[in-house]
């Protein structure tokens, strides 16, 4: 919760003073709070803006306000008579004072405007989007304007001086994501209406840093599905320290691309099932991992012309590196092993998938960073019987096939001087911002990680790993 929300909040129970110790205030104390729980009201609203879960808090602070005026009116001057107050009327006020507690304090709480860790780097940071179409390659989904395969980015980068440019927002379009996020999996909208209530610590399309000639690069790829944003805590923090980070927006595989023109795109319906590795090792194949082919050619484009004039110059092309998160993980993986332009990468919690052949190893730095799973209790067994197996579409041949094929993939990628990290305490959504976005998921899980610690050590583990790679530092 904000500095003014919880003002407000406590506000509101020094108003209900009187009416659960039967006492007036003053004429001087009496206005003094009047004034004051309208001034944190108004700052709160100017300076932090308003979010759906603070109604409560709104309607409660109204009405206390205008009780205390009218009962002031009412009521004895000196501030010392003394309201007798029966047992039912007592009990009626406890109830109410635990009512507002659940109603003004609950809903900030449980959901709170996403918070992000200052970055802790020397530069200040800027970001930029771009939205560029591939007109080598067609997109098989008929919705996409234009049929070609077109991409939103999103770079982060090292800056300098901020003053004056406006801060980022969390998710450019946010409210057509919201909306279309609502109508694809049910959600209510306003549970995304507040996300750009953030800070990012971002600033909009500021010069880029003099500090360095040119800055290594990062391309970071999405889980299945995500977005361009969806790491924000990692984007922001790597271009703190002098990393100019790509995202790249997997049409069809995000939450919701926006194009330009304010059409939008959700996650495509032909997803193939859990179980049909083939059909996920395709889609990196087909798909991905030459999002990430063509992202790499448009960046040398942007490195000689920029037409929004900030990266012209900017990018040392010679030091690539890869970074994703579950999904985006397996493409960093086989973007590193299918092109020589990627000099390192991680993967965060991915299972392998793609075509490309891991059985010699990954041949230039590799890291996994890995979830710390539980040990298995004893006695317990994961195996599936036939009829679990049928009703996700498997043979027992096939399952036994896939239960080889998955460990012996990680067993490949880490070979060739490949490294594993296992993060502690971290869960598979510990490697994304989910659990800012709702902090109840931790809990929800059964988890006890603090997502700040945990997001800070994959942080550190990041940084130390590219610092070695692409700076040889």
């Amino acid at each position: 919760m904000r500095l003014f929300e919880v003002l407000l909040i406590v506000l509101n129970l020094f108003l209900l003073a009187p009416l659960a110790f039967g006492r007036l205030r003053s004429k001087r104390s009496a206005a003094l709070s009047v004034a004051v729980s309208l001034t944190a009201i108004s700052l709160h609203l100017a300076l932090e803006g308003y979010r759906f879960q603070m109604w409560p808090a709104y309607v409660i602070s109204a009405v206390l306000t205008l009780h205390t005026v009218v009962r002031f009116r009412r009521g004895s001057s000196s501030g010392q008579s003394p309201v007798k107050r029966s047992r039912l009327r007592r009990t009626g006020i406890a109830a109410f004072l635990l009512l507002y507690s659940l109603l003004a304090v609950l809903p900030p709480f449980a959901l709170p405007v996403p918070s992000f860790d200052k970055p802790t780097g020397p530069y200040s940071v800027g970001t930029v989007q771009y939205h560029w179409i591939d007109h080598e390659r067609k997109e098989t989904y008929k919705n996409v304007p234009g049929n070609n395969r077109a991409l939103n980015i999103q770079i982060w980068y090292p800056a300098d001086h901020t003053e004056g440019y406006p801060a980022a927002p969390y998710a450019a379009d946010l409210p057509v994501i919201a909306e279309a996020l609502g109508r694809q999996y049910g959600i209510p909208k306003q549970l995304f209406s507040y996300f750009n209530l953030a800070k990012t610590y971002a600033y909009q399309d500021p010069p880029v840093s003099k500090r360095e000639a040119a800055y290594p690069v990062v391309v970071f790829s999405h889980g299945f599905p995500g977005g361009r944003y969806t790491s924000t805590f990692q984007t922001v923090e790597l271009a703190s320290h002098g990393y100019i980070v790509v995202a790249v927006e997997h049409t069809l595989s995000s939450f919701t691309t926006v194009f330009p023109r304010g059409h939008y795109i959700g996650l495509s319906p032909n997803q193939p099932k859990p179980s049909d590795i083939s059909a996920w090792d395709d889609i990196i194949d087909k798909v991905w991992v030459k999002d990430i082919r063509f992202v790499l050619d448009r960046l040398e484009d942007l490195n000689r012309r920029d037409d929004k004039k900030l990266l012209t110059g900017a990018l040392n092309l010679s030091r690539i590196g890869m970074l994703g998160h579950s999904f985006g993980g397996a493409n960093a993986a086989q973007a590193l092993l299918l092109d020589q332009r990627v000099k390192a990468a991680i993967n965060m919690d991915g299972t392998f998938f793609g075509k490309g052949d891991l059985s010699g190893g990954l041949p230039r730095p590799f890291l996994l960073m890995s979830s710390d799973l539980p040990p298995q209790p004893a006695g317990a067994t994961a195996e599936p019987t036939d009829s679990q197996l049928a009703a996700a579409g498997l043979t027992r041949e096939i399952f036994e096939k896939q239960l080889r094929q998955i460990p012996l993939r990680k067993q490949e990628a880490l070979r060739n001087g490949g490294k594993e990290l296992i993060i502690p305490h971290a869960t598979h959504l510990s490697f994304c911002d989910f659990y800012l976005w709702f902090p109840m998921m931790v809990w929800a899980n059964g988890q006890t990680e603090d997502p700040y610690r945990t997001h800070r050590t994959i942080n550190k583990a990041t940084l130390a790993f590219f610092e070695e790679h692409l700076r040889q530092r």
